[in-house]
């Protein structure tokens, strides 16, 4: 008998003989294309380039930008800069890294245990630190999570009181993951508060999926530091920023010149920098209820069209962000589909990451104990402005697809 692969392949050849479509990029959480301003910015082609640590005229206007970037990122996510430390960095994995690092150091400096809580569905990079030896000191906590992929608060609380009660020396780096990438799941920041009765309990937040996807994305609260990449929301690819309290023990992972104030050594990505504030200003204009709208309006037509061939992870008990849809289908494993949907124009994205155009298990399937379909999870992530006309070609498009998944 033919495996389900084999079958599809000539259904794949005759679709390559269709009428070329109009694309659908539907891929945002993983990059989101340049917002109106950063292409407005870099078609005038008003590039600044100098070093913004010289004294001349050039490396002071590179400097200006730098700070006025600062006083956006404290203004907009109401963080006086008084209370609160920020850095630039080339992105989420490397602001993940640097207060994984920095407890790493503080705690060894001390010689004090560091425990280092996460979610096996938390970010791979932060899933990753389990693979590096950090030193004797450093353990790992897996948090608890439900049936509902919930982060099992009571649970996890009790039991670091008790590692907290039976180490005094103990110190606790909690990642709280905001957004989910793949599932859209919303773990709210203010279900943290108990947690900060722990003394020596510092929490990160991984912020990355936040901006423009949930009412509240700059209102930061429950947290010591909150990490941010900019090309997920409209900035050039390699900057981000890492927001933290003033007093959250800190020591850079990057050391050299010292600047951003011994945060990060480095020369600054003035032009990284820049188009971080260009995004952010037009991510201000976007209307997270409407682009939730157009979700809810997609999720009731999936469910009343897919259902045979396919099924949609959203729990009835979890808040989930504007603009993220995810699914798996029945049969068919993430690398086929992707080439199916790829090719009738619309860019999706895999459950989890693929290497070498193979699917991979998602974390989220495995951890609902759907092994069978682990490899057939995909994901729509629309864009923050998903309009009217987008939804309809998305219905469209999506119908033709219908029919392909029925005849394999």
């Amino acid at each position: 008998m033919q495996t389900m692969r084999q079958q599809f392949v000539p259904i794949l050849g005759k679709l390559t003989n269709k009428v070329h479509l109009k694309r659908l990029y539907l891929d945002y959480n993983a990059t989101s294309p340049l917002s109106q301003s950063v292409l407005d910015w870099l078609k005038s082609g008003d590039i600044i380039f100098a070093n913004p640590s010289s004294q001349h005229s050039a490396g002071k206007a590179s400097r200006k930008i730098i700070n006025e970037s600062r006083n956006l990122i404290f203004s907009t996510f109401k963080a006086p800069e008084k209370e609160h430390k920020l850095f630039f960095h080339s992105g989420a994995t490397e602001g993940l890294h640097s207060v994984m690092h920095s407890f790493v150091e503080h705690t060894h400096k001390k010689k004090n245990k560091l425990l280092v809580c996460f979610s096996k569905i938390d970010h791979p990079v932060v899933v990753s630190f389990l693979e590096k030896f950090w030193g004797e000191h450093v353990e790992f906590f897996d948090l608890s999570i439900g049936s509902d992929l919930e982060y099992q608060h009571e649970k996890n609380l009790l039991a670091l009181k008790e590692k907290k009660q039976s180490d005094k020396d103990l110190t606790i780096l909690y990642h709280h993951l905001w957004v989910h990438n793949e599932t859209g799941y919303v773990s709210p920041l203010s279900d943290l508060q108990a947690f900060k009765t722990i003394p020596d309990l510092y929490i990160h937040v991984d912020a990355v999926q936040a901006p423009g996807k949930i009412p509240e994305w700059f209102e930061l609260c429950g947290g010591d530091a909150w990490t941010f990449s900019a090309h997920k929301f409209g900035a050039l690819k390699g900057v981000g920023f890492t927001l933290m309290k003033k007093d959250l023990p800190f020591t850079a992972l990057l050391l050299g010149g010292g600047q951003q104030f011994n945060l990060r050594s480095g020369t600054e990505n003035v032009q990284g920098v820049l188009s971080l504030s260009l995004a952010l200003k037009d991510l201000k204009k976007i209307s997270v209820e409407k682009t939730a709208e157009k979700r809810l309006q997609f999720v009731d037509f999936f469910n009343k069209n897919f259902l045979d061939v396919a099924t949609l992870l959203q729990s009835p008990n979890r808040k989930i962000n504007s603009n993220t849809v995810y699914f798996y289908l029945h049969t068919l494993t993430s690398d086929v589909a992707l080439a199916l949907f790829d090719i009738q124009g619309l860019e999706i994205s895999a459950g989890s990451a693929c290497s070498s155009g193979a699917a991979k298990a998602s974390a989220i399937l495995l951890a609902l104990n759907l092994k069978e379909v682990a490899r057939n999870g995909l994901r729509l992530s629309f864009a923050l402005d998903f309009t009217d006309e987008d939804l309809e070609q998305l219905k469209t498009q999506m119908l033709i697809i219908l029919l392909k998944l029925k005849s394999v």
